[in-house]
C-alpha cells in the first residue's frame, strides 16, 4: 500500500510540472509599457515582435528577456501599440 502511494503522488508531481506545449516556438518577453498603448510583447529569433492579448491568463512571471515556449493563432485585431502581430496565446511552456 505505501508503495502504491508513493508512486501515485510520484505520478502527480510529474504530471504538474509538465506543461502541453510540443510545438511551441521560442520567445522572449519584452516589457514596453513605456510605449503609448504597449504592454507585454513576444520577441521571436528573427527580431519580429507578436503582441498576444491573452498573456496574463497564463501563470507565467513577467520578466524582462525571459526566454518561453508558445503556441498561438492569429488574432484579427488592431493595435494602438504597433510593434507585431496580434495573437491569442494557446498554450505557455518555461
Amino acid at each position: 500500500m505505501k508503495k502504491f502511494i508513493f508512486l501515485l503522488l510520484c505520478a502527480v508531481f510529474v504530471s504538474c510540472a509538465q506543461q502541453h506545449c510540443p510545438n511551441g516556438i521560442p520567445v522572449k518577453m519584452k516589457n514596453l509599457t513605456g510605449l503609448d498603448g504597449c504592454g507585454w510583447v513576444l520577441e521571436l529569433s528573427d527580431g519580429s515582435r507578436m503582441e498576444p492579448i491573452n498573456l496574463n491568463a497564463f501563470n507565467v512571471k513577467m520578466v524582462e528577456g525571459k526566454k518561453i515556449y508558445v503556441t498561438f493563432e492569429d488574432f484579427p485585431a488592431a493595435s494602438i501599440c504597433m510593434v507585431g502581430k496580434i495573437v491569442k496565446i494557446t498554450s505557455v511552456c518555461e
